[in-house]
């Protein structure tokens, strides 16, 4: 990269899967110090400009054909402010600005409220409790401003950084980029539909062709420069934005319903097609690699951001549905001695009957009742927030930090998935002890929690397999399900259906895997 540029990208090419020509022969370069705006109609791809910047690998795995004769960045210089400011949900606003700190380009000691005050908000936003959820459209608009800016990048990304937003915070979120430019030394690339914006802010207007799928400069030797910058007038304002109104009008109404150019698809070798069919079968186990892998280091590193994640997932995964879970398996420990005692053997008595069994019904059905149980409520909860992180870009907001997603995200979730449902396992097991000593006491059946727990604590020799087979059953299930979760529940979610059928996909793959599990394992002990 020239040092007098801090993108340069020249000869950009975007095919999308089909063969459609998305963005053809695309040159932009950004100096430093400099807003760039890039305009243009739904289709004319402009998001997916960002993504060639943001998410290349996503790109080439869905079938996209990428092509650039230079593509010159330091991708450690280029941060996000996704649509609606993906502030992280799981943390307060202070954590989202804390943990741009911790990540930012060669460290920072400053204060979460410095860079609050920087875009204009005040102090007590930083103080901690303060939840996302909270802010306005606007104020969440300036905290991931904020964030981007706390992390120190050179270069800042902004996609459609005025949806939901009145006129008047349109001209201060171009008012706040144009400061933080000037005082930061910091560039900007805008993308968006909004006039006032674009005019607001650029010092270089770029149209996205739908004619010919270029990059065409507006007003290359008039535009006077952003135009909420002092000096310019309400009269000059006024007249840019009726220009900059017209000629994109008046490009949409001749050029919008003009579709993208055929041509081939995307050449892809047999064994990238190969991989993306196994993709879903292979995805578990490598998240489960990757997560054991970076667990310890995260833990030692930033041990307070493994504990946020898995406060989180552990909530979600164990804390929320105890009850839940004790309650189900209290039951049909009941249910099943209940009606072992009535529908016996004939001329044998309940009591009798129930002395016989003793707790080898937990054994044999908790394990799979309780692994069946956490992946339709805990594992879909799970599944549905990383799907949801996914959704609203917070994933990519945290690649643009710095921050490993897979680190931050995937170790602490499997970790704690995986320790929650055996917890769940324990209380399933417990619970089905609980109704199975309601029994035992209707019909006086002595000594009834040695006769039900002698399975587990102090099995006889001849039961020894089928108390070891349903440790290492539900040791299996802990770790398949989380892999699971983990990698659907983190897999790219480009629309909202994505979340849905990653919880489906999810369910389906781990009941699978629960049934797999147990028929091999029972061919397994009683072939010996």
């Amino acid at each position: 990269m020239t040092e007098s540029n801090v993108l340069d990208v020249r000869g950009l090419r975007v095919t999308l899967p089909d063969g459609r020509v998305l963005i053809d022969h695309v040159d932009l370069k950004v100096a430093p110090g400099e807003v760039v705006v890039l305009l243009g109609g739904s289709g004319a791809g402009k998001s997916t400009f960002a993504r060639v910047l943001f998410e290349r690998e996503e790109l080439d795995a869905a079938g996209f054909e990428v092509v650039t004769a230079t593509l010159d960045l330091e991708r450690g210089q280029l941060g996000l402010v996704p649509q609606r400011g993906a502030l992280f949900d799981h943390l307060d606003v202070r954590g989202n600005l804390e943990l741009a700190l911790r990540h930012a380009h060669g460290g920072s000691t400053d204060d979460a409220a410095v860079w609050l005050e920087r875009v204009g908000l005040e102090k007590r936003l930083a103080e901690p409790g303060t939840s996302v959820t909270r802010l306005s459209g606007g104020q969440a608009q300036r905290v991931a401003v904020a964030r981007v800016l706390a992390s120190k990048r050179k270069l800042m990304f902004l996609d459609e950084p005025s949806v939901g937003l009145d006129p008047h915070r349109v001209r201060e979120q171009a008012r706040l980029v144009r400061e933080q430019v000037k005082s930061l030394g910091v560039s900007a690339i805008v993308v968006t539909h909004d006039v006032a914006l674009a005019a607001g802010v650029a010092d270089r207007l770029f149209l996205l062709s739908l004619e010919d799928r270029k990059l065409v400069q507006l007003f290359p030797d008039r535009w006077p420069g952003a135009l909420e910058d002092p000096g310019h007038t309400a009269e000059e304002r006024g007249k840019w934005l009726v220009e900059l109104e017209a000629a994109l009008v008046d490009h949409l109404q001749e050029h919008g319903d003009t579709p993208a150019p055929a041509g081939p698809a995307p050449r892809q070798s047999a064994l990238a097609g190969v991989r993306r069919r196994f993709e879903p079968l292979v995805a578990p186990f490598r998240v489960a690699a990757v997560a054991a892998l970076k667990a310890p280091g995260q833990l030692v590193k930033h041990p307070r951001d493994f504990a946020v994640v898995a406060r989180r997932v552990l909530a979600q995964t164990l804390l929320r549905p105890l009850i839940f879970y004790a309650i189900v398996s209290t039951l049909i420990g009941y249910t099943v001695l209940f009606v072992v005692s009535k529908v016996g053997g004939a001329g044998v008595k309940p009591d009798a009957l129930l002395r016989q069994i003793g707790g080898s019904h937990v054994i044999a059905l908790a394990p799979a009742l309780s692994a069946l149980l956490f992946v339709a409520a805990s594992g879909s909860a799970t599944n549905a927030w990383l799907g949801s992180m996914g959704l609203t870009k917070q994933t990519l907001a945290l690649d643009a930090l710095g921050v490993d997603r897979r680190a931050y995200l995937w170790a602490p979730a499997w970790v704690t998935a995986g320790l929650s449902y055996l917890a769940v396992a324990a209380v399933f097991a417990l619970g089905m002890i609980g109704g199975g000593l309601l029994v035992c006491r209707a019909y006086d059946v002595p000594h009834a929690w040695e006769l039900l727990t002698g399975d587990l604590i102090d099995p006889r020799p001849e039961r020894m397999p089928y108390t070891v087979r349903a440790l290492f059953l539900v040791w299996m299930y802990a770790w398949g399900i989380a892999s699971d979760v983990v990698a659907k529940g983190g897999a790219p979610k480009p629309e909202a259906d994505a979340v849905t059928r990653g919880m489906t996909a999810s369910v389906v793959a781990c009941t699978l895997w629960v049934v797999a599990w147990e028929l091999v394992t029972v061919l397994v002990v009683f072939e010996t």
